[in-house]
């Protein structure tokens, strides 16, 4: 029997997964929790052998942040990480974090019964990339790898002095990407840009969450 703990700040999202856990023959949920954070302090107590951790949650660290303590901590441990979020960097990020198994809730084409019966059986199942988004009149996979540093930056309320000063640019140069990025999009700022952008989710400034007491289930045990 493969002992399964879930992490994801969603109650509807967490309940879900609860209920592949509880209806999958070889599988035993050993808890369910809102925060990242607390990961690491439940498989120390418990046997887990799985863990499906979304990204963002709440608490002081991200889910890939959480996955790569655990790595370290349990080498054995398998790790899934789940998301709703199109973030460009969280499939690099999470391979080296060293995860097992990454799972789009939203657009992969394999349901969440196949990854943990592949990845509990010592397999790895990824998607290829980023999945696409619509950006004005363009598609997120229309940007060169320095425009999404740049777009990160502005994403981030960064001025072009700043940009230029983080990425060793001269300031010419980030407004030539950033002008490149505006009529590839067709946005008529770098505002309405980031708005665009952090909307779709395709670039999140911020990847923690801070716990505020919003969900009124936090840890199920």
């Amino acid at each position: 029997m493969t002992r399964v703990l879930i992490i994801d700040d969603q109650r509807i999202a967490r309940e879900y997964m609860e209920s592949v856990v509880k209806n999958g023959e070889d599988y035993e949920l050993v808890g369910s929790l809102s925060q990242a954070d607390l990961a690491a302090t439940v498989c120390r107590r418990s046997a887990v052998d799985l863990v499906l951790m979304d990204v963002c949650t709440y608490g002081t660290k991200d889910g890939i942040d959480a996955a790569a303590e655990l790595r370290g901590m349990f080498p054995k441990l398998k790790i899934i990480v789940v998301t709703s979020m199109v973030e460009q960097s969280f499939i690099s990020r999470a391979k080296k974090a060293g995860v097992d198994s990454f799972w789009y809730k939203d657009v992969s084409p394999e349901d969440l019964i196949t990854v943990m019966d592949t990845t509990a059986q010592g397999g790895h199942m990824w998607p290829d990339e980023t999945p696409s988004v619509k950006l004005g009149v363009t598609t997120s996979d229309d940007f060169t790898e320095t425009e999404i540093k740049v777009l990160r930056l502005v994403c981030e309320g960064l001025e072009y002095s700043e940009i230029a000063e983080r990425l060793n640019y001269t300031k010419d140069n980030v407004k030539y990407h950033i002008r490149n990025i505006l009529q590839k999009t067709g946005y008529a700022n770098k505002t309405q840009l980031a708005i665009a952008v952090t909307g779709k989710r395709f670039i999140i400034p911020k990847l923690f969450n801070e716990l505020d007491g919003s969900d009124e289930n936090p840890i199920v045990l």
